[in-house]
């Protein structure tokens, strides 16, 4: 019946149904407090690493680890977080030894719930290698602060060593990849020089840097033929001459002293001397030959002049007869020449062919040789390449080994906490206080919602719709007077009882109540606001 409530109607049904009130209030607060008292302290302790990026300038030098710090805390927290490293660190510390019964499997997940990490970027990325300031906090929570501390610290000596030996691989792993390339590359070179070498040894009758050598070569034996053509000609004409002198005898007589056939020879040769200086130089074999027999030839003339005036003188018959025998000579001797003509002419035809040939070969001995120059000139580039990286990775190995590119500083240690973390006792202790009060109110509106009793003169009127002449009230007997009395002063009795409890709850798993006062006089501000009232009551 809560129609026109009035605050002396609720207040009087809050005094009626108080010890419900109270009963639910202490009861739930009770409640709180018991979890407040009963749940285990966990302590946490806290690391905290600085990540610095490289101090040497990178256009100086540049570190071949190029992964971002966030990325490798992420891998080190991986691998950190493993099986067989949980349960190493939770036996070397004994972080369960209240709880001997736990499994491995509830163990390794209790470590990991147990354990906090978080990154905290301090600017902006420079770009290459992960160039950013940041922050690294590990926590760690247990029942032992001593344990928070030591599991915390062990967490922090792995990553270092963890992040030393990541950067450290990868440099070494980066430095021993350009090696084993630069080695790779370099017997690749070497292979493709000897396939050149070995190329040029099998077409070196068809090289490109021949070509103009061959092809003045040709020229110049063309020209020899030529020559040889026109002296053949030449000799075919002496030759003619002579047989025709041989066919008629008499000829001989009627000449006054006809030439003789070693002056015409020696005419063939100077003309043949002629044309042969025109193309060879004076100290050439072919040069010196025909000047001796040019020079053998003069005492030849001598004689044979001799003689034919000798015969001449003599007889004529006799004559005769020596000139056909010289003549018969003659014609050997040209028959010779021409046969010897006739077969370096096949020679030098022979070598004509072939230098054709060859020259005719060039163009695809060209491909093949910029194919194969191609190849090494790529390999070269890629050579010089890998080199080049190889020297910029020994000098990251270096950066790596004297920890002098990005590095990992601890700034604080994790310590072993003077108070725990958890629970709040005095969170859960107002949570029980504001939960009790809200549950007790409640019910005692919920009990008086469900009552149908008459109480007060509009209750008649809202039901029976009668209207009322007069009110009189309850009146108590002394016993009840008394009754009443003592329920009330055992709701205060209780009352003062919890209060004390809790402060007591308070001084005891929370906090001293000295330090909570100072605490709250410093949130407040009254010691403030308390001297302005001295300065003001002195003024």
């Amino acid at each position: 019946m809560l129609n026109d409530l009035d605050p002396r109607y609720l207040l009087s049904i809050l005094l009626r149904r108080f010890p419900i009130f109270l009963l639910t209030a202490v009861l739930i607060f009770s409640g709180f407090a018991a979890a407040a008292v009963l749940l285990p302290a966990a302590y946490t302790s806290r690391a905290r690493i600085l990540v610095e990026s490289q101090q040497i300038p990178t256009d100086l030098v540049q570190s071949t680890v190029t992964s971002h710090a966030a990325e490798r805390l992420r891998v080190i927290q991986q691998r950190l977080m493993t099986r067989d490293n949980l349960l190493e660190i939770a036996a070397q510390y004994d972080v369960f030894r209240s709880e001997p019964d736990m499994t491995p499997t509830e163990i390794v997940a209790a470590m990991r719930e147990q354990s906090v990490f978080r990154s905290e970027a301090l600017g902006t990325s420079s770009g290459r290698g992960g160039g950013m300031a940041m922050t690294f906090t590990i926590s760690f929570s247990a029942r032992d602060p001593g344990v928070t501390a030591r599991v915390a610290n062990e967490y922090v000596t792995r990553i270092l060593e963890n992040n030393l030996k990541l950067r450290t691989a990868r440099a070494a792993d980066t430095y021993e990849f350009f090696e084993q390339e630069s080695q790779r590359l370099g017997g690749e070179l070497t292979a493709i020089e000897s396939q050149m070498v070995e190329f040029k040894r099998a077409n070196r009758a068809t090289l490109p840097e021949t070509l103009d050598f061959r092809t003045n070569q040709v020229q110049r034996v063309q020209q020899r033929i030529q020559l040889l053509d026109r002296e053949m000609a030449d000799l075919r004409e002496q030759r003619k001459t002579l047989m025709d002198l041989k066919e008629d005898p008499s000829i001989l007589l009627e000449q006054e002293r006809p030439q003789t056939a070693s002056e015409r020879a020696k005419e063939e040769l100077e003309r043949e001397l002629q044309l042969r200086s025109a193309v060879l130089s004076e100290t050439h074999p072919e040069i010196r030959a025909l000047k001796t027999r040019i020079m053998a030839m003069d005492s030849l003339i001598a004689a044979d002049v001799a003689k034919q005036e000798e015969a001449i003188r003599n007889n004529s018959s006799s004559f005769l007869e020596e000139k056909l025998q010289e003549t018969n000579q003659q014609i050997g001797l040209i028959d010779t020449q021409l046969d010897q003509m006739a077969d370096e002419i096949a020679e030098l035809e022979r070598q004509e062919s072939e230098l054709e040939r060859s020259i005719a070969e060039t163009p695809n001995t060209q491909m093949a040789l910029n194919a194969l120059q191609r190849n090494y000139e790529g390999l070269q580039r890629q050579y010089d390449t890998a080199r080049a990286k190889l020297a910029v990775s020994a000098t990251g190995e270096q950066l790596e080994l004297k920890q002098q590119a990005e590095r990992f500083e601890v700034i604080e240690q994790a310590q072993v906490p003077d108070s725990p973390d958890k629970p709040n006792r005095l969170k859960i202790l107002l949570l029980g206080f504001g939960g009790g009060t809200g549950a007790g109110l409640g019910l005692v509106f919920l009990l008086e919602f469900l009552n149908r009793a008459i109480r007060r003169p509009s209750d008649i009127i809202s039901t029976l719709d009668i209207q009322p002449l007069a009110v009189i009230p309850y009146i108590y007997t002394d016993a009840e007077v008394r009754r009443r009395s003592r329920v009330r002063w055992t709701m205060i009795v209780l009352a003062v009882a919890g209060v004390v409890a809790a402060t007591a709850l308070v001084h005891v798993y929370y906090m001293p109540l000295d330090l909570v006062g100072a605490k709250i006089i410093e949130k407040t501000k009254i010691d403030s606001l308390m001297d302005l009232v001295r300065s003001r009551l002195r003024l």
